[in-house]
């Protein structure tokens, strides 16, 4: 056992200490009462799907496919070049109608597959065969997890792992998409971690959920209770700890849980693999499963609609491709011009120009929020108030780094700890001066990793 873990009671679903951020975080509104209680439900299948084919880094994968050319749902028409790239798969049968270059809301540019709906479906409406997979070796499972597109930037394929976290929390306002699949597919949940238990071989597994979300945790403890019963909880010969962390946002970042567990920061350029860590979300684990044990490829998303300008806020299960324009409409249209489309949380998400910009295999919600739901402002010269140093989860001192940024002064912000900015929005969203602080930094980690390469040659890149 590593004594820099911080290891939970042994009993899985019996953790009665509630972990907390160490330092700063927020206590927020969540927007999503009447959300939780929406059940997930199939949207309408796009018309015309456009498929972005690129990576979750942001590098394009080699196209497969040629206008004019027939495609059956699920069918491989992107394939990745690196060792641990990914494969990308229709979203729904048809015809490829355009392959062209679209904006994508991280602001980057990629070539997608515009595939026009058309003939029978391989999966829709029919029973899924489930196959067995505790046989299967670790160079099957990785090989089927690539194959199928089911991955993440945090997640490693290579064990043995010190630590596997399934991070169950969602703590920005409004989104509830993992909440309501931890409601609905806790028991394909779980079999996805001992799925991810059998690749990785982690000395620990953490299943990290927020303390407040009592229904979730009785699903959860649910499943591994049901799991005991059929006796199958010795197959893998595992256990599972459920952990609960205060729902303090960002506490639910990957940085904040591996600091909470492992006592490390996640330096820039280091990756989780490298540290004996992976790091899961429940949607990416339910994609473990259905990848393995259903043998189906990535070509849905669990989305949350909502915000004050959607007539009809829902949880919705959408295919990859389908354009945001289509969700619109199956939310019942907008009943008010919103002041800003936001692809995401409203902390870490992108703001959307055109709704013709299609759902990604990142995306978790989308937000039409108007003019009272983002408390717009002018802004004004810092006070020096200190707000933003109270809520900082890492300690620094944004309002300074800020002043090194705005002057100039990328070295001194570097060495004022700069890199440790996760871009998490809490010194922003408390600055009286609307100060757009975020932006700055981003701006100043562009700048200060300039230097650093200029010096030694690395190909360092900023977090967040």
């Amino acid at each position: 056992m590593d004594p820099g873990v911080n290891y939970p009671e042994k009993a899985a679903g019996s953790m009665n200490r509630i972990l907390r951020l160490p330092k700063g975080g927020l206590s927020l509104h969540s927007q999503k009462d009447f959300l939780k209680g929406l059940p997930i439900r199939n949207a309408v299948l796009p018309p015309l799907a456009i498929v972005p084919l690129v990576q979750p880094d942001g590098s394009e994968v080699a196209c497969l496919v040629d206008v004019g050319e027939s495609v059956q749902e699920g069918a491989l028409i992107g394939k990745g070049k690196g060792k641990h790239s990914l494969h990308i798969h229709a979203p729904i049968p048809g015809t490829v109608r355009e392959i062209r270059k679209i904006p994508l809301p991280r602001g980057i540019e990629a070539t997608a597959v515009c595939i026009e709906l058309g003939g029978a479906f391989d999966r829709l409406g029919k029973k899924e065969a489930v196959y067995p997979w505790k046989g299967l070796s670790h160079r099957e499972l990785k090989n089927l997890l690539i194959e199928k597109g089911i991955a993440e930037g945090d997640f490693t394929l290579d064990g043995p792992i010190e630590l596997l976290i399934v991070n169950g929390m969602e703590l920005e306002p409004y989104l509830c998409g993992e909440y309501r699949l931890l409601l609905e597919r806790s028991d394909a949940i779980l079999e996805g971690i001992r799925i991810l238990q059998k690749l990785l071989d982690p000395a620990r597994t953490l299943v990290v959920l927020e303390d407040n979300d009592l229904q979730a945790q009785n699903s959860f403890k649910s499943s591994l209770a049901n799991e005991r019963e059929q006796g199958k909880e010795s197959l893998i010969g595992k256990e599972i700890d459920l952990v609960l962390v205060e729902g303090k946002y960002p506490a639910g970042d990957t940085e904040q849980l591996v600091k909470l567990f492992f006592h490390q920061k996640v330096k820039p350029g280091r990756s989780l693999g490298e540290m004996g860590v992976a790091v899961v979300n429940v949607a990416t684990t339910l994609g473990v499963f259905e990848g393995v044990a259903l043998r189906k490829p990535l070509m849905e998303r669990i989305i949350t609609v909502s915000g004050k300008a959607i007539k009809r806020p829902a949880n919705l299960k959408v295919r990859i491709g389908t354009p945001l324009l289509d969700i619109v409409e199956e939310c019942g249209g907008l009943v008010q011009i919103p002041m800003k489309v936001v692809c995401g949380g409203p902390f870490r998400g992108f703001g959307i120009f055109d709704l013709r910009t299609p759902v990604t295999r990142d995306m978790s919600g989308i937000l039409f929020l108007t003019k009272d739901e983002i408390h717009p402002g002018v802004r004004t010269p810092c006070i020096n108030c200190g707000k933003c140093i109270d809520v900082c989860p890492e300690g620094l001192h944004p309002a300074k780094l800020f002043k090194w940024i705005d002057h100039g002064y990328f070295r001194e912000a570097l060495e004022d700890s700069l890199l440790d900015c996760t871009e998490c929005g809490c010194c922003a969203f408390v600055c009286p001066s609307r100060i757009p602080l975020v932006q700055g930094f981003q701006v100043g980690k562009f700048h200060a990793l300039k230097l650093l390469n200029a010096k030694s040659g690395h190909k360092d890149q900023p977090n967040g």
